[in-house]
């Protein structure tokens, strides 16, 4: 099969006067669209159709032919480019034979991707089809004017993923049958089509769309795909939303969120935080992709209990960078190619992928765990329990009756997460020791507050191993089940903690004597303190935002440089 692709591009406009040459980015608008063409697979000729000679020069210095300039007639500003394609066919068919197909790109829609124009090549190809277009997917509420009214063009209102989409248009690809074009219809009777991104069908118009395209080749685009609720726990959300801190401190990202509607509170934490949230509902592997291409992202990073390995496959084939945030490999089903690069708070002892950033130093906090001022006292006087958002195992009320012989001397305070089941049962167990117990919904900033001024930590082994390490807080860990119980046994090597194992195996006195010895042992509580600090700093989140633009600068260089090969060879 036979592909000729043919870029119109003129050098008036009634806008921008040789606006498909303006330079956007490391090369000209029209080189964008050349660049794209010379990367699909299967075309024998670019020809980019002009009136004039200044673009001719540059189409041919990017390596397409200009074997004729338009004529006087073909010039204007036409109601349809199919004249312009149909003279720019014709006149190529005097040195070489008739194509099959016909590839039309538009110089205007710089963003359009190589493997999109060969889908549409591939699709045209199978012949069920005498064109091939690339569209938009658009959910928006839709209405045309009646007689000085509005009138619906939807069946009814409601979320825009509810709706049935139309498609729009785009100009950014169309693959036509070579016989179309002695049609008179515009694109015959069986059309084709195939979906592009926002930001792969944005077509220049003017100075204004200019501007923003320049805005979108500069800034990456950066997805997070992360979920938090009171049940699930919020930790994976705190944790994405210290990364895109300090993703907007170190660069002019655009950054958005992507989370599922079975989970509101994470989503709510998030628009606090003033980010765009995107929700989906569950509806399988394949809505979930589709949302992710409608943003088009340069980076996803995904901040989830388990990142499967079907899920990353399928984002390797968006052609995104994936940065995986996990506590250990073992959050990935399966480590792989696909999972590009991952970062973790634990070092692994195995054989690790290419692109594994991991130990404490990759701990990702929130900012109020950072630099924060200690005071340490001889003399213990306040001990902190916390153990999550909802504590399944109900560790807050054993720790707490365990430590019941100190609250005559030390306070015990207990935090109560945003799904925590067993307050009445604690308020009963109040009642009856009758000592200093007290009970606080612990919120955000005031937990850290909380976990700075006590004097010992009791905590389950999730992030707060961290926090309190960076605080400089000796802790003691109970795990809430087998995935922290392993890391757990390897976190209490670095001395800041004392392991005690499965919250449900440890009994009362095993607890009551634990702390009673690190209390009483005013040197082993600053020996931990200190290994700590010294173990976390709490600036993991900026390693992780590094990390993230490293990458997206080293792609944009590495394509930078094939393009530039490619270009001295031509």
């Amino acid at each position: 099969m036979r592909v000729t692709v043919v870029i119109p591009a003129r050098g008036g406009s009634d806008r921008v006067p040789y606006l498909n040459i303006r330079r956007l980015g490391d090369s000209p608008l029209l080189a964008h669209t050349i660049r794209a063409a010379k990367e699909a697979k299967g075309i024998d000729r670019i020809i980019v159709s002009t009136d004039d000679e200044t673009v001719a020069e540059v189409a041919k210095a990017h390596g397409a032919e200009v074997p004729f300039l338009r004529p006087k007639e073909l010039s204007g500003d036409l109601s349809s480019l199919m004249p312009v394609v149909r003279h720019a066919v014709r006149e190529s068919e005097k040195d070489r034979p008739r194509p099959d197909v016909v590839v039309i790109l538009q110089a205007t829609t710089p963003f359009r991707l190589a493997r999109s124009i060969d889908e549409a090549i591939a699709k045209i190809a199978t012949g069920r089809f005498s064109a091939v277009v690339s569209v938009t997917r658009d959910l928006s509420l839709r209405w045309k004017a009646d007689s000085g009214l509005l009138r619906p063009l939807f069946d009814r209102a409601g979320r825009r993923d509810e709706q049935e989409p139309v498609y729009l248009e785009n100009g950014a690809i169309v693959a036509l049958s070579r016989d179309v074009l002695e049609s008179d219809a515009r694109f015959g009777d069986s059309v084709g089509f195939v979906v592009l991104d926002k930001r792969e069908g944005f077509t220049v118009h003017d100075l204004e769309d200019f501007w923003m395209a320049e805005r979108l080749l500069r800034e990456p685009r950066i997805l997070f795909r992360v979920d938090g609720s009171r049940v699930m726990g919020m930790g994976h959300v705190y944790r994405s939303l210290a990364i895109a801190e300090a993703l907007r401190e170190g660069s002019r990202a655009e950054i958005a969120f992507l989370m599922s509607a079975d989970h509101a509170e994470g989503i709510a934490t998030v628009s606090k935080s003033g980010y765009p949230v995107r929700v989906f509902k569950p509806g399988g592997l394949e809505v979930l992709i589709d949302t992710i291409q409608d943003f088009a992202p340069s980076v996803v990073i995904n901040d989830l209990p388990l990142v499967e390995e079907t899920y990353l496959r399928s984002l390797a084939r968006l052609g995104a960078i994936t940065i995986n945030l996990v506590d250990t490999l073992d959050d990935l089903e399966r480590v792989s190619r696909d999972a590009q690069f991952v970062i973790s708070v634990m070092n692994e002892d195995r054989e690790t992928p290419e692109g594994f950033y991991g130990g404490p130093a990759f701990a990702i906090l929130r900012r109020h765990f950072q630099g924060r001022e200690r005071v340490f006292r001889e003399k213990p006087v306040k001990v902190l329990l916390t153990f999550g958002g909802a504590d399944p195992q109900a560790l807050t009320l054993k720790v707490a009756k365990a430590l019941a012989p100190l609250t005559r001397d030390i306070e015990v305070i207990s935090v109560a997460g945003p799904a925590f089941p067993h307050t009445h049962m604690f308020e009963a167990l109040q009642r009856t020791i009758g000592h200093n117990l007290p009970l606080v919904r612990g919120v955000d900033v005031q937990i850290a507050d909380l976990m700075l001024e006590a004097d010992l930590v009791l905590c389950s082994g999730g992030m707060s191993v961290y926090e309190i390490a960076a605080l400089g807080t000796p802790g003691v860990v109970l795990a809430q089940n087998a995935r922290e119980d392993r890391r757990m046994r390897e976190f209490a090597r670095f001395g800041t903690i004392e392991y005690l194992g499965l919250g449900v195996d440890v009994d009362e006195t095993q607890i009551l004597d634990a702390v009673r010895r690190i209390l009483t042992d005013g040197a082993r509580r600053q020996a931990m303190s200190a290994k700590g600090r010294s173990l976390v700093d709490g600036y993991g989140a900026a390693r992780a935002a590094q990390i993230v633009l490293e990458q997206v600068q080293e792609e944009s260089n590495a394509k930078v440089a094939t393009d530039a090969t490619k270009e001295g060879k031509s």
